[in-house]
């Protein structure tokens, strides 16, 4: 099947079609926060260095996500996934007028809502990621992923490009930085709106008996052992460390970017949102050819191939720093971070049943994030070190010397182990499956086999103790057995 209609399959759910909705109103409007936030940030203090503002505003933007981040998962788990889409958004709003505020003459209130509403949004982003595989079946998981999740960063540097853009026409003062604090107001209410329309109630398979009191105290036990869980499962530790890695010389290119545009071309803050767009444009060519990719290669391997386009790319536009080449930089970064973000995230959730979903996210979230502050911290004396050029170069080789890492590093690991009760005769049924780091009892509900393609495969359908049923297969060449299907 082609894209598109691989596409038309995913969003033959209703539920999905709300889900991706929400996600494109609701990061649009996250993007023209951002932008004010960058304008307070980084471009109204003129004497300050590009690298320290954006260190700072990086900071700010991604602390929450990396504090809030492993408490998420715990409630995720437990509470009604599409509450948390109802309600988040309605926090966020209460207090986004506190960001109006100048940081310079009165900081105590401005960084008091920008935490909060970066705070409550984290709940919000690590809920719409865990629910995808609730809403639609397997075989549509990665095109569902490519739908929401990078298209709801696509709608993310579109509203970064337009609120640049209004507060350079605007003025960088209260007026224009308020239309876009307001403007994204607007739209959080419209996103909670939509999502009290999910008829799925999306609760947990299995709810905790404890009270939540008692449950918080057990954040930082539970973050561990999302930590452990992640570790002992190399099919979701491999991707989350490329990532990782991915963000990092994403976050490096950025700040020089910035600081090409600001300090050698002196322009405001509409530069950064030329910057964002590019690599808007890059995401969105990402996301069209991605499912493509995926009907000639592993997810694994799209990986490999995004790193090493990406890491070219960037040795060519190391050999002249100018604002076309800064551009084209951008969006070449965006068109490999979609063909490695979707698979990343769907090998994740592949390799983690449901149970444990929510709290390896929040560990992959922080992850994530803290790359990214990493990398603006990392740019203060690296860029004045190396140079714009070499700074670029030293980027590029590491991506390329990336590139076959993660197909070397979960090739030859199968999804998941099952367990036999004898030795695993044709005869014999399965007593349990070891997936995500742990051995889970199962019960068969059906046994057979097919052929397809001339390739003859055993094929079971298990439902697991937390409520979960899977359908697995494997033909007589496999190294192992594979996920087909979650049903529930």
């Amino acid at each position: 099947m082609g894209t598109i209609a691989r596409a038309r399959d995913a969003l033959q759910s209703a539920d999905f079609r709300r889900l991706f909705a929400i996600r494109l109103v609701s990061q649009s409007a996250d993007g023209l926060f951002q932008a004010a936030l960058i304008a307070s940030v980084v471009f109204s203090p003129e004497d300050q260095s590009t690298t320290v503002g954006f260190a700072i505003a990086t900071l700010v933007i991604l602390l929450p996500f990396s504090v809030v981040g492993p408490f998420t998962g715990v409630f995720i788990d437990r509470w009604s996934r599409r509450r948390i889409l109802v309600v988040a958004p309605l926090l966020r709003t209460a207090l986004v007028w506190l960001a109006m505020f100048n940081p310079e003459t009165a900081a105590l209130p401005f960084y008091l809502g920008v935490l909060w509403v970066l705070s409550v949004n984290r709940f919000y982003l690590a809920t719409a990621v865990a629910v995808i595989p609730r809403v639609v079946p397997t075989e549509d998981l990665l095109i569902a992923n490519s739908i929401s999740i990078v298209g709801g960063t696509v709608a993310l540097l579109a509203g970064v490009f337009a609120g640049g853009w209004v507060v350079d026409l605007l003025g960088e003062g209260a007026i224009g930085k308020g239309v876009a604090i307001a403007l994204a107001g607007a739209e959080w209410i419209v996103a909670s709106v939509i999502a009290t329309r999910i008829s799925t109630p999306l609760l947990p398979h299995v709810l905790p008996e404890a009270a939540v009191p008692d449950e918080l105290r057990r954040v930082v036990r539970e973050f561990g052992d999302g930590i452990g869980r992640l570790a002992r499962t190399p099919r979701a530790l491999g991707p989350i460390t490329s990532i990782t890695l991915d963000q990092m010389g994403q976050g490096l290119v950025l700040v020089l970017s910035l600081f090409v545009f600001r300090d050698r071309f002196e322009q405001g803050v509409a530069s950064f949102s030329n910057l964002v767009g590019a690599g808007g444009v890059g995401v969105l060519i990402g996301i069209i050819t991605v499912g493509k990719l995926e009907e000639r290669f592993t997810k694994e391997r799209i990986v490999a191939i995004a790193f090493l386009l990406g890491g070219v790319s960037l040795l060519a536009v190391s050999t002249s720093i100018n604002e076309w080449s800064v551009l084209l930089a951008s969006a070449a970064v965006g068109v490999t971070f979609a063909w490695k973000k979707i698979p990343v995230d769907t090998l994740v959730q592949e390799a983690l049943p449901d149970g444990y979903r929510g709290r390896v996210f929040a560990v992959y979230d922080v992850a994530y994030n803290v790359s990214r502050v990493v990398a603006a911290f990392l740019a203060i004396p690296l860029l004045p070190a190396l140079g714009e050029a070499w700074t670029v170069a030293l980027v590029g080789i590491v991506f390329i010397l990336w590139s076959p890492v993660l197909p070397l590093w979960i090739g030859r690991v199968p999804e998941l182990r099952i367990r036999f009760y004898e030795g695993g005769r044709a005869e014999e049924e399965p007593r349990a499956v070891e997936w995500g780091g742990a051995e889970e009892p199962v019960t068969v509900e059906r046994r057979w086999l097919d052929e397809r393609d001339g390739e003859r495969r055993m094929r079971y359908r298990l439902a697991l103790a937390d409520g979960t049923v899977v359908e697995v297969s494997r033909g007589a060449t496999d190294a192992g057995w594979r996920i087909d299907r979650e049903l529930g």
